[in-house]
């Protein structure tokens, strides 16, 4: 304890300095606990070979489908008039209007039962590459139905002789790969892939 000169003793200040040390800042928050768990995520799992090849063969089918709709449709004027003729063959005392109604109702609806075919197998066959079993099993009896359209139009649409032979080929090309693509879709690789789960 320092003396002072009059002989009084300094008490020491008892005042912390001002450059000591600071104090430690607080830590931050820790997070909260979540209870609920992220979902996983589904890894996609390639086809196999004979279901890839069943899906070119389907979309080859379909742009032969086309192929006969769109040609069909840019030639309806020469085939309704050959139409017109087997229809007035059919019905010899037919009203002149009404045979060219039917006529118009017999061409225009094989095109469209062939195009409404088409459209349906692609849907379907978008569902089954998504892993849907059933979208299989229906596309079964839509290639018998697609069978009986080709066989509808080719009697409508096809015109006789070599005037008609790309059609024709057209129309047996579309139905013979879309049946093909169907018998590659029941083979066993391809029914373990649409089978399996998925992996996570």
């Amino acid at each position: 304890m320092a003396q002072q000169a009059d002989g009084s003793r300094q008490t020491p200040s008892s005042t912390p300095s001002v450059s000591g040390p600071a104090s430690p800042s607080a830590p931050p928050p820790r997070p909260g606990i979540s209870l609920s768990t992220p979902p996983p995520i589904a890894a996609v799992v390639k086809p196999p070979a004979p279901a890839r090849v069943s899906r070119s063969l389907w979309v080859a089918s379909f742009v032969a489908g086309i192929a006969v709709v769109a040609t069909g449709f840019l030639g309806r004027d020469s085939h309704v008039e050959r139409l017109k003729g087997v229809i007035g063959g059919m019905v010899p005392d037919g009203d002149a209007n009404a045979v060219e109604g039917a006529t118009a109702v017999v061409f225009l609806g094989s095109l469209t039962m062939l195009a409404l075919v088409v459209a349906m197998e692609a849907i379907l066959l978008a569902v089954l590459f998504k892993r849907r079993l059933w979208a299989r099993w229906a596309l079964a009896p839509l290639v018998l139905l697609h069978a009986v359209v080709t066989v509808i139009t080719a009697d409508f649409v096809v015109a006789p002789g070599a005037d008609g032979t790309l059609t024709t080929a057209l129309l047996a090309v579309q139905f013979i790969l879309a049946a093909a693509g169907l018998i590659l879709l029941f083979l066993p690789a391809t029914t373990t892939w649409l089978l399996s789960e998925r992996v996570t």
